[in-house]
């Protein structure tokens, strides 16, 4: 392997977060932030991997802010699938709006 390959291969898995060697107080964030999850869906590492990852460059209270805005948005939309799923996709880009955005009713209207 030529040496600019092998030094972009070692920045890259540089970059990859072993949930089961994170410790100290990411770790203890991690557990908060997972208490926040659905039960069906705590044990999903895919998740926890992307719940590390946003812990690690947004911080534990803007991670729980916006966790609890998309949960919220998944139950508004009657979202059924793993939280995984749903919070990869954008759920802006969906066909469920957002409760804010529905339609103002006519107050002519009987």
């Amino acid at each position: 392997m030529s040496g600019s390959l092998r030094c972009g291969v070692e920045q890259m898995t540089a970059k990859v977060i072993a949930i089961e060697q994170l410790g100290g107080p990411l770790r203890v964030s991690l557990e908060n932030i997972l208490r926040m999850v659905p039960d069906r869906d705590r044990s999903d590492v895919n998740l926890q991997r992307l719940l590390a990852f946003r812990l690690r460059i947004d911080g534990e209270a803007a991670l729980k802010e916006y966790l609890m805005a998309r949960i919220r948005d998944a139950i508004q939309c009657g979202y059924s699938g793993r939280l995984y799923d749903y919070l990869k996709s954008d759920p802006r880009n969906l066909d469920c709006p957002p409760a804010e955005e529905e339609a103002p009713s006519d107050p002519g209207a009987a």
